[in-house]
C-alpha cells in the first residue's frame, strides 16, 4: 500500500477506502508519480518501506523526495494546508528509523499562497497508535464520509456521495 494513502486517511475514510480498493484493483499511479525524479535533486531519493499494524500487518511503500542523514524531506504540491500530509511524514520517519536511531521529516510546500511555511514531524508513538486505529477501522469495514474542502478535488468525486 502507498505511504500516501496516510494522506487519504487524514483527509475522508470513505477517500481511503476508495484508494484502498483501488490498490486492490490495480497497480495505483501515485506510485508511479513518485517513482519519477523531480526537478529539486539532493540528498538521496529512494524506496522505503515497513510493515504497518493496522489490525493486520500492512505492508507500507513510499519514496520520498529526499534523505539526508536522519532527516526525511517531502515537498508537496497543495492549494489547501498541509495537515493531512502528517500521516505520511510520520510513517517516513518511522521507514527512515529502520537504519537510522532517530529520524524527522520535513514537509515543505511548494506552492504560495498559504500561511503555511511547513512542519518539521518528530514522531510520536500517541500519533502512530492513532493512524493504526484509523486504518483498521478503514480496513474492517465500511465507513462513512464527510463533505469537506477536498471532495471538489478528489480522485473519487464522481463515486463518492459527498463528492457531487
Amino acid at each position: 500500500m502507498p505511504a500516501r494513502i496516510f494522506d487519504d486517511l487524514l483527509v475522508c475514510r470513505l477517500r481511503s477506502r476508495f484508494a484502498i480498493e483501488r490498490v486492490k484493483a490495480l497497480e495505483d499511479p501515485r506510485m508511479e508519480y513518485e517513482r519519477r525524479e523531480g526537478d529539486v535533486r539532493f540528498g538521496e531519493r529512494r524506496r522505503m518501506e515497513l510493515y504497518f499494524y493496522a489490525g493486520e500487518w500492512v505492508r507500507i511503500v513510499g519514496i520520498p523526495d529526499a534523505i539526508i542523514n536522519n532527516v526525511v524531506i517531502e515537498f508537496t504540491i497543495t492549494r489547501q494546508n498541509i495537515r493531512h500530509i502528517l500521516g505520511r511524514a510520520v510513517i517516513y520517519a518511522y521507514m527512515c528509523m529502520r537504519e537510522n536511531t532517530g529520524c524527522a521529516t520535513l514537509i515543505v510546500p511548494t506552492t504560495g499562497g498559504g500561511d503555511e511555511v511547513g512542519y518539521l514531524v518528530i514522531p510520536n508513538s500517541g500519533f502512530l497508535e492513532y493512524l493504526s486505529n484509523e486504518l483498521a477501522e478503514v480496513l474492517k469495514g465500511e465507513v462513512e464520509g464527510l463533505r469537506n474542502p477536498f471532495c471538489k478535488s478528489c480522485l473519487y468525486r464522481n463515486v463518492c456521495p459527498y463528492g457531487l
